[in-house]
């Protein structure tokens, strides 16, 4: 997506679980081994006790109070998210807009896994382009991953996850901190959908808090099964491919003095470092910044925390650029470029 109109992620914020759970005491409970715990590289991850729509009330309203925008000013609210909201059959979406009291934004759930933030932003801006009677769309993203239902320390290969939720406005104008958007890209390799969801059966209703969700398991079905699919590979090309495509669509040159940062999924380090960063540095310069060793990984939340996280930096100034790298199961990864304004 790229387009000559002016349109700004204003006032992001993110809200993290109240509680942390360091890594030492997790190899202490036999949640994660180790050796795994030290190339994983998390020191803590966060959780929290209430429901994931709770703290993305709690997100939203933030940034709602930074842009200095009411909630009833809303003309869309896009929620994403990859693990339980906290109930079945039920709208999150329509929840978030009547605690914000947003009765005439169009309420939209946004299903992508941990790509979910990425894409509900990309949808906001097309409804802003599409739509000139829309002014400002709420992107917000919320997920926890509570035991049993889900073994957030050891249930997945080269990612542990944590609680959090996120919030950020999509606007014509700034409104409080923001970021104009330059662009955004999106490649997708569905060939790849059967690696979360291996050999099982379907099932006639969600096993959420009947069994432990595990990753790891439907992953390793996969790959058993497609010893010929170039995953490693295919991941590389759609990073640099992605990146590349971001860059282009907003006119910017890989090794333009104006990139500043650039923040990926907070995945393993030793994802980030043998996989990610080697794909995304033969695609562009800008300085990798590492995040997220403390939080884990926040499902469709990482690119909206990243961003917070990266503006908090003292070295970000005013005509800089970011990118922003998102990936998700299915699989999906998504680029954004944008710019601090002057």
């Amino acid at each position: 997506m790229r387009s000559d109109a002016a349109l700004y992620l204003s006032s992001p914020a993110y809200v993290l679980g109240e509680d942390t759970h360091s890594a030492a005491d997790a190899v202490s409970d036999r949640l994660i081994d180790a050796e795994n715990a030290e190339r994983y590289a998390y020191s803590a991850l966060r959780v929290s006790d209430l429901a994931p729509v709770e703290l993305a009330e709690r997100s939203a309203a933030q940034t709602l109070e930074d842009a200095g925008v009411p909630a009833a000013d809303l003309t869309a609210l896009l929620h994403a998210w990859t693990y339980h909201q906290g109930h079945e059959f039920w709208s999150p979406a329509h929840y978030l807009a009547h605690r914000l009291g947003a009765p005439a934004a169009e309420p939209t759930g946004i299903q992508q896994m941990c790509n979910g933030g990425m894409a509900a932003i990309a949808q906001a801006a097309r409804h802003l382009l599409a739509e000139p009677a829309a002014h400002t769309v709420l992107v917000t993203t919320a997920d926890c991953f509570p035991a049993p239902g889900f073994d957030r320390w050891g249930g997945d290969y080269g990612v542990c996850y944590g609680d959090g939720a996120t919030s950020v406005l999509l606007t014509r104008t700034p409104q409080g901190r923001s970021v104009r958007l330059l662009s955004s890209a999106t490649v997708a390799a569905p060939v790849m959908e059967g690696m979360h969801r291996g050999d099982a059966p379907f099932s006639p209703a969600p096993l959420s808090g009947v069994k432990t969700l595990l990753p790891k398991v439907t992953k390793k079905e996969f790959l058993t099964a497609n010893p010929q699919l170039p995953f490693g590979p295919l991941a590389h090309d759609a990073v640099t491919t992605v990146v590349g495509r971001a860059l282009e669509r907003a006119g910017v040159a890989p090794g333009d003095g104006r990139l500043r940062a650039a923040a990926l999924p907070r995945l393993a380090r030793h994802v980030m470092t043998d996989a990610y960063e080697p794909a995304f540095a033969a695609a562009c310069a800008a300085p990798i910044v590492p995040l997220g060793s403390d939080t884990g990984h926040l499902g469709a939340g990482d690119a909206v925390a990243n961003l917070c996280d990266l503006l908090d930096r003292d070295d970000v100034r005013p005509g800089d650029l970011l990118v922003l790298l998102s990936a998700g199961a299915g699989f999906t990864w998504s680029a954004a470029i944008v710019e601090v304004p002057s």
